[in-house]
This record gives structure tokens, sequence and C-alpha cells, in this order.
């Protein structure tokens, strides 16, 4: 694949994404993205511009507090952080880890921008289940008339089948193959 081919991509990929994500300014400050505000909250060396923030803008980040964004040789890089106070997040995903992002992922000295989002659609405060225990909303019998049906022979009972043990250093397994009828 040549460079010409890859930059036709980029272009028809620019093209599609032009009529996706639509960026407002309001003032200086605030912008909306598809009806969602935004407030800018640090501008480093002039780095923010809203419709290069919209060609990139995808809707995973909504869910985020913070969106950071930083340029380095021409490209916008758009990167999620959460508040400080948010519960059950890992540090590094947290804006007060934003001076190790800019160390540690950024070209030195670069132009970078932090974005607030004010319209924050978090995921769902619903405690999760965990697979096993999706059926807590059953009665008994339905329990264990469904164990029934899952639950299969002991090995010895089995027709067509036996089960060996092999062992392989200091782990044994099992293994279950066709009975051979003589």
């Amino acid at each position: 694949m040549n460079r010409s081919k890859i930059q036709d991509y980029i272009d028809k990929r620019e093209e599609q994404r032009a009529d996706i994500y639509h960026a407002t300014v309001q003032d200086d400050q605030h912008f909306a993205v598809n009806g969602h505000s935004y407030e800018v909250v640090l501008n480093q060396h002039d780095a923010f511009d809203a419709d290069a923030f919209a060609n990139r803008f995808s809707m995973i980040l909504a869910k985020y507090d913070y969106i950071v964004g930083d340029l380095g040789y021409g490209q916008l890089r758009l990167r999620g952080f959460y508040d400080n106070d948010r519960p059950k997040v890992m540090n590094d995903r947290r804006i007060r880890s934003l001076q190790d992002y800019l160390y540690e992922s950024c070209n030195f000295g670069c132009p970078y921008f932090v974005v607030r989002n004010l319209s924050v659609k978090a995921g769902s405060n619903k405690k999760r289940r965990h697979p096993r225990h999706r059926h807590y909303h059953r009665n008994s019998a339905e329990i264990s008339e469904r164990r029934e049906k899952l639950s299969s022979p002991p090995v010895h009972q089995r027709r067509h089948q036996e089960v060996k043990q092999v062992r392989r250093g200091r782990k044994r397994e099992f293994v279950m193959r066709r009975r051979r009828d003589d």
C-alpha cells in the first residue's frame, strides 16, 4: 500500500466523520458538540480548535469528566480522565494524574488543552451481578429444576465413556474418551 492510497483512505474517513459530529462555539470558554456542553479549562499554547476537536471526537469520550487533547506532529490526540472524587476509578485515569500523562505520553512542550464535560453521560450506577447470580429472582423450585436438568450422571454410570488420570510432571489432568466396544 503506497502513501497516496493511505491518504485517500484518510480523506474518505474525514469526509464521513464531518457529517457525524458538529461543534458550535458559544464563547471563548464554552462550546457544544452535538448538543453536549463542554468548557475549556486550560488552553496551553493556544492548542484548542473546536472543529479539530469535533473531527477527532468519539462518543466513548462522553463518559469522562475531562478530555485532554495534545498536538504532536500535526495530529490531535484525545484522552479522557475522570474527576478526582469518582469512586472505583484507577489513579492513572483521574485528572490529578494529568502531569504524569503529559510527561510520559506527550511530546515535550507540545501544545495541549483540557476540556471539562458539563453533561457527563456516566454509566448506570446499578450494581452488576455476577453472572452466576443472575437467577436470584427465580423461586427455589425453578432453580432446583434447572439444576436437575444440567446435572449429568456420575462418571461410572455413563455409557460409552472412560476417564483416565494423566500425570504431567506435578500436574494431574483428567481425560475423557469414548470407550471402545470390544
